[in-house]
Order: structure tokens, then sequence, then C-alpha cells
């Protein structure tokens, strides 16, 4: 995958959708995040689907930790003086929270725990994934009824159970046949 002004804005704004539907419906962002990945890297790379998964791990613990926060502090979409430091402690808190495995790793002798994660596709993605956590998803979520928030995420768990088991080719060729008559 080339890197351009384009690919930086995809790659961000899949972050901001990741980290929005992840806070709004309290799910992993990998649902949303390791098909686009897979699916761009499809040609590009040896193992799309396990650099999609390492990545979109390597995405989470910020995401969540910055929705969780927000959740936990309020979700009032207008009161930046409490999520500006929650973004920032929770990019901050990340790194630390991820470093220091990867250096106990480091020097137990595993030198390739890398491989399977694109660390700039994370770091690109992490900021949309933060402001949507942060400033988007949770006050939306804590804005809407209950009962919309659990048929919101019905549907999804529809769609993406439809999609996994590979049904979505069969529904997709039943809607494309027109009767004849």
């Amino acid at each position: 995958m080339s890197w351009t002004w384009k690919t930086i804005g995809l790659i961000g704004v899949l972050g901001l959708a990741a980290g929005t539907v992840s806070s709004l419906l309290g799910i992993g962002a990998g649902i949303i995040v390791v098909p686009m990945l897979s699916f761009l890297w499809d040609k590009t790379c040896d193992n799309p689907q396990k650099l999609a998964q390492g990545t979109a791990l390597a995405l989470m613990v910020p995401m969540a930790l910055a929705g969780c926060m927000r959740y936990h502090f309020g979700g009032e979409p207008g009161n930046w003086k409490l999520s500006i430091p929650i973004a920032a402690y929770a990019m901050v808190g990340s790194i630390i929270l991820l470093s220091i495995p990867l250096l106990i790793a480091r020097h137990i002798g595993y030198t390739d725990v890398l491989g399977n994660v694109s660390w700039h596709t994370a770091a690109t993605m992490l900021l949309g994934a933060i402001i949507g956590s942060v400033w988007l998803g949770a006050p939306l979520a804590n804005a809407l009824p209950t009962e919309t928030l659990r048929k919101c995420f019905g549907v999804l768990a529809i769609v993406v159970g439809v999609r996994m088991m590979g049904w979505h080719a069969a529904l997709l060729a039943l809607l494309r046949i027109t009767p004849s008559g």
C-alpha cells in the first residue's frame, strides 16, 4: 500500500468509523477494521488477514481506554475540558501499555514480535479512532435511548454474522435475480 494523502485520509476515516461504532455499541473495532484492512492488503501482502488482525489489536488498547474513560466520566458532547485530557491520557497510556510487553519479549529472545502489525497504519488510525470514541460514539450512546442502542447492536450482529458465514454472496445473488415472465 502506497502512502499518499488519500491513503492517509482513508485510513484516518476508517479509524474514525471504528472508534465511533466501537464506543457507541461497545464492540471491538476489529469487526470493522479487520475486513477493511484485509481487503486493502489482499494483493500487496503475504498474510493480509494476520496483518489486519494484529494491526486491529494494536489499535484496540488506546481506543478502548479512551472510550471507557469517556463513559466513566460522562459523555456530554461539549465537554472539551474533559475530552482533551482523556484523549491525551489514552494515547500516552497506551504507548506505555503496548511498549512494556514488546520490550520484555525482545529481552527474552522473541525478536520477531512485531511481524504482524502495521504500526504506521495503527498510528494513522489511532487519531481518528480516539476522536470517534471520545467525541462521537460515547456521547451519542449516552444520548440515545437504550432500545435504539439494542436495535443498532442487533442489526450489526446480523450483518456481521451474514457476512462471516458467507451468506452475503447468496443474498446478493438473490437480489439480482429478476423473475422472468
